[in-house]
């Protein structure tokens, strides 16, 4: 018998029912990252949940494999004047104005390495994107991961520059999606 995927969504309202399961998932995925950068702490990482959930609109879809979690994506829509705060590379105003409608956020998407390779992480995007109302979608990339950025290209999204959210943060390519 084959091991369904299942997919739930969750607003902000049930962040503290999932919480703990999101923090589990990220200790896991970013072990590495962890324990060489403070930037990757659980504790940073947990400071970062609590802002990116206060977003309007914040959604999370789980992705469950009997039971148990196998990666999530969550995002919200981006305040006015949000998201390209640290940009790096000059870029249209026009791309990157943002006015409260028009951008979801992809703050996380993560999937535990046993269950990758075998289109679930897309999976849980395109659940979450099939939920959204906004024209567009931006995620960020570190630069450091060149084949994550070719996986989310080849899903549509296209780099449209450098990001560097924080002082201490490392520097990301900023893709964008359409969504209309």
């Amino acid at each position: 018998m084959t091991d369904v995927l299942t997919l739930s969504t969750y607003s902000g309202d049930h962040l503290p029912q999932i919480r703990h399961t999101l923090l589990d998932v990220y200790a896991e995925v970013y072990a590495r990252e962890i324990a060489a950068d403070p930037f990757f702490s659980v504790e940073r990482f947990d400071e970062r949940l609590t802002g990116h959930a206060s977003g309007a609109g914040w959604t999370c879809v789980l992705g469950e494999v009997a039971g148990e979690p196998v990666g999530y994506a969550y995002g919200a829509t981006v305040r006015p004047g949000g998201w390209w705060g640290g940009l790096v590379t000059p870029a249209d105003p026009d791309l990157i104005a943002e006015d409260g409608r028009r951008t979801l956020g992809l703050f996380e998407i993560m999937l535990r390495a046993p269950w990758r390779g075998q289109g679930i992480a897309h999976g849980i995007h395109d659940e979450l994107m099939s939920q959204r109302s906004e024209e567009r979608a931006a995620l960020t990339v570190e630069q450091a991961h060149p084949k994550v950025r070719a996986l989310y290209e080849s899903w549509g999204y296209r780099k449209v520059g450098e990001i560097q959210p924080t002082d201490d943060s490392p520097l990301y390519d900023a893709l964008l999606l359409d969504l209309a």
